[in-house]
This record gives C-alpha cells, structure tokens and sequence, in this order.
C-alpha cells in the first residue's frame, strides 16, 4: 500500500486512517491478524482529491452532491482514467480493474459533509494469491449420494457470497474398488499429482470457472469459490470410512465418499488449485495437514516460507476460514512444507532369491519387484544387481537387466 504507517497519514486533500489489529508473533510468520485477511481504510477527501491505491491504481473525486446524496468517482490506473461511476451515500461499489474483469478494491460512502466539498469513505483493497481475490463468505454445504447399479452419483451444493453452487458427478464403482487397491505408502504429494485423478480434477475446475462466469464473477474469484467448496464437504475421519485411522485417500476417493479428514480435503484442495495453475503447498502440523498458497506481499496473515517462497495458511476441514487464519491450537507449531510440482516416479522394490553351490561357484536367483508409488511414469528402467561379501564388503559380480522401456505409476 502507499500507505505503510498504521495510524492517520495526513495531505491538504485528504486523511487516511488504516484499520489494523496486531497479535503477537508465536513462530509462524504473521504480517497482521489472523482472522483479518483484507486491508481497510479510513479516508477523508475533498472534491478533486486524487486517492493513491495499490499497483499504480487511484480514485479522484470529481463532484460531490451532499443535497442529493452522491459522490462521482474517476477511477484510473497509472493516472490515466478507465472508468467514472456515481456512488451514493451507504452504498458500497466494487471497482474492477481496466479490462473490467478482476476486483482490486471497493468503496463505501460513508458521510458526505454539508458543505458539499468533504466526504468520508471506507475502501478495503483486495489481496492477491497470484491474481487478484476476494475473501470468501461463510459457507455451508449439503452432499447427496445417489447409488445405482455400476455407478455413484454425488451432488455438491454449497454457498459462496450468499449465493448456492451445485455441481455434480458420477463415478464407477469398478473405479474406486480399483483406488482401493492402491497402495497408500507414498508421499503425500503424489496423492495430488495423482494422474489418475487428472481427467477428474480438470472437469472439476472446468465446472468451477463455468458457475463462476455464469454467475457473474471474475476469474480472480474461481480460487475462493473452489476453496469454498472444498472447505465445505462434511469431516469424515478415516477410521469411519475406511477402518483405518491413517488412510490418505486420492483426491476421487475423497469425492466419491462426499468428504474426508484435514488430509483428504486438503489433498484434494492442492490438487484443484495446482490444477488452476497456482502455487501450492502441503503444510503437515503435528496430527494436521493444511494447504499453503503461494500469495505476493499484499496478503496479510499467518504464512511459512519455504525456499524464499511465501505459501499463505489456509484450513480445508471447515468453512469460513480466509487465507492466512490459522486456527490457535497450530500457531507456533512446527510444520513440514512440501510444494507441489509436476509428477515424478518414484520406485519401491522387493526381492526375494535363492542359492545353490557346487564345487566351483554360488549360483544366485532373484526374483525383483519393482512398483512405482509416483506420480508419473518411470522410463528407460535398468535394474543393477552385484553380489558382495558379507565381512569385507568385496563385490565378486554384478549384472544388469535389461532395459524397462516404461513403468506406470500404480
């Protein structure tokens, strides 16, 4: 912001007063409270005061009308003007930016004086997580399960900015006795970069952006919608869905079961962000997983960096919670940051063997499996193998396999 100092900051033409709560620092990085996700502003104006925002955007005043009750704005951007409206007293406007698609900040006319030449404002300045956002509502949520013959249909309806969302999908039963099946015995980044659950994750966004853009919102606002809906499936711990207290499911298992613990959601969390094309990380807390979100400097909250990079808290299992708030049990806590890139391989192998002797040489069989645990396939495989001593650690051979053109993620 211009304006970096808390308390007034003071021109011939207008007064500026930030609203700021300030909590104390217990480990974790915070640049403002945690339940504060936003900026807002105090600010007094005359008529044909120029009101320097954020990013090379600013708001003149260029009339006031206190008899009828207005004030006329000229919204600009690097001082040039894309836009004028007219904003009465109480009212609140949202101002986009020049292409009229993302929010940057809005206004609230407070109190315009009885001399027509003084009015009082309140704006509030968007963060940005990689675009340019606005904090989401409360919101509550409703899933239905539908159960056929070879099919489950699931429907999700949840609230965002006091408006309902559905979207639904089917999934085949054969499908998810084969997740199953799966080995959960990887890290949990594969879990998202899963790319079995590509096709899924991407009709997911797809549905996203297109309730989204019917419903009028910008595609700065897509993220939080697809955080609210996550943040809205219902707890389900894994010992009452999969008699497992430990069982991270892939993110289709989580959708398929209509909701899941703090891993699950936040499994599934990452994996449509990172679909999205935003910076993503998991955040494992002592008996708690969240999502970290990689935001710019104007997000202020509770946040770890990681390899010079800022990845903001965010909750999944409960609505309501903004980026940066961070529930009180987990402030202070250590945490394990894990990035989300693209997919890798990643092999576990087994072997068992054999061996037989004649008079001359040990004879040796072995039987190898490998199973890649990854995200993506291995290629162009060879397997080394050499037999040692076991007391002087000499090598008497080694062969090597042949080669694997390709092993699929399992």
């Amino acid at each position: 912001m211009t304006f970096t100092s808390i308390g007034c900051v003071t021109t011939n033409d207008y007064s500026v007063d930030r609203v700021s709560n300030d909590i104390p620092n217990n480990g974790v990085s915070n640049d403002d409270s945690p339940e504060l996700n936003i900026e807002v502003y105090n600010a007094t104006l005359k008529k044909t005061a120029i009101l320097d925002l954020d990013n090379g955007y600013s708001a003149k005043v260029l009339d006031i009308n206190r008899k009828e009750e207005w004030i006329w704005i000229s919204f600009r951007k690097d001082g040039d003007e894309y836009s004028t409206q007219t904003i009465y007293l109480d009212q609140t406007y949202n101002v986009k930016d020049q292409n009229n698609q993302n929010i940057v900040y809005s206004i609230h006319v407070d109190k315009i004086y009885d001399n027509s030449f003084v009015v009082e404002l309140t704006y509030i300045v968007k963060p940005e997580i990689l675009l340019e956002i606005v904090p989401i509502e409360k919101i509550e949520s409703e899933v239905k399960i539908k159960l056929n013959k070879d099919t489950v249909t699931a429907n999700y309806t949840w609230e965002y900015d006091n408006r309902e969302f559905w979207i639904k999908f089917d999934y085949n039963k054969d499908a998810y006795e084969a997740y199953s099946q799966r080995s959960r015995y990887r890290d949990f980044d594969h879990f998202v970069t899963d790319p079995y659950d590509d096709e899924l994750i991407s009709q997911i966004t797809a549905q996203l952006t297109n309730l989204a853009n019917s419903g009028g919102y910008g595609s700065n606002e897509i993220p939080y919608i697809a955080m609210g809906f996550v943040q809205a499936l219902p707890y389900i711990s894994d010992s009452a869905s999969a008699g497992y207290d430990e069982y991270p499911r892939y993110p289709f298992e989580t959708l398929y079961h209509g909701g899941g613990d703090c891993e699950d959601s936040s499994i599934l969390l990452a994996a449509i962000l990172y679909d999205m094309g935003y910076g993503v990380a998991l955040i494992e807390l002592p008996g708690h997983m969240a999502v970290g979100v990689k935001g710019d400097e104007n997000i202020y909250g509770n946040y770890y960096e990681y390899a010079g990079t800022k990845y903001y808290y965010l909750e999944t299992t409960d609505s309501g919670w903004d980026v940066g708030a961070i529930p009180d049990e987990y402030v202070g806590a250590e945490a394990l940051i894990t990035p989300i890139y693209s997919g890798y391989p990643e092999l576990r192998m087994e072997f068992t063997g054999s061996s037989k002797r004649d008079n001359y040489y040990t004879y040796v069989d072995l039987n190898i499996k490998l199973e890649n645990v990854g995200s993506a396939s291995a290629e162009d495989v060879i397997i080394y193998t050499s037999l040692e001593t076991t007391d002087d650690g000499m090598v008497w051979d080694q062969i090597k396999s042949d080669t694997i053109s390709s092993i699929g993620a399992d």
